[in-house]
């Protein structure tokens, strides 16, 4: 009993990797607050990081969405920064990426999944936002409701799963190439280990892997929003009359 629940501490109870998603989450607060309690209009180094970070996240929603992509950029954002350094924390001796565990990356993509919803409610109206799914013609709306339904809720499920295999598929590989280490006897390991290759590489693809996850999440945003403004398109030529 003694060596199951360590080995289960080692691999990473579900608790484990709560705790450390919320030492991510106490983190980037403390980092926030003390990059805006004293806003300068020469700033420092931390608050200067933060604006061209911050800034350049807004440019980047915006040129995904479009010119309304700026009221979506603080959850995005967010998003992006909570995924990369959970991501990167895996990476850090002794510790394990919060989203190497399925249920981090499922609730996740459930926040993303109930975010994009709300918005879609919001910009469309409740009735807009059901039009959306009954799609056109009207008359095969009961063909096309349930296979949008379907697609919209294969949306979650497909985010959470190409988080989790990403992330624990490179943890896994780091700790093989780790564990190879003392049985491949090369002059150069003793300089730089085996799975530090990996390593590196695996922090480019924790950036990577939080942004593929937030554009997904800004593409979903984009695609049931535009319902609305497909219905301002079609109604202007209508509306628009002589002054």
């Amino acid at each position: 009993m003694e060596h199951h629940e360590g080995s289960a501490l080692v691999e990473g109870s579900p608790f484990v990797l709560v705790y450390m998603s919320w030492a991510v989450i106490i983190a980037l607060t403390l980092i926030a607050y003390l990059g805006t309690r004293k806003l300068k209009k020469v700033p420092g180094p931390l608050q200067n990081l933060l604006e061209m970070a911050v800034s350049s996240l807004y440019n980047f929603v915006e040129g995904v969405i479009g010119p309304e992509g700026r009221k979506y950029a603080p959850f995005l954002a967010t998003l992006f920064f909570y995924i990369s350094i959970m991501n990167i924390m895996g990476l850090i001796p002794f510790l394990r990426a919060p989203t190497s565990g399925l249920n981090m990356t499922i609730a996740l993509a459930l926040t993303a999944f109930g975010y994009v919803q709300l918005q879609a409610i919001r910009a469309n109206g409740f009735w807009g936002y059901i039009k959306h799914f009954m799609g056109e013609p009207l008359w095969l709306a009961p063909l096309m409701f349930p296979i949008h339904v379907i697609g919209e809720l294969a949306k979650p499920l497909s985010l959470s799963l190409r988080l989790f295999g990403n992330v624990f598929g490179e943890e896994k590989i780091i700790v093989i190439l780790a564990g190879l280490s003392p049985f491949i006897i090369q002059p150069w390991l003793k300089v730089v280990p085996i799975h530090f290759p990996m390593v590196v590489f695996a922090v480019f693809t924790s950036v990577i892997q939080a942004l593929i996850f937030t554009i997904l999440t800004a593409g979903y945003i984009t695609v049931l929003i535009s319902h609305e403004q497909e219905e301002e398109v079609r109604e202007a030529p209508v509306s628009a009359g002589p002054q």
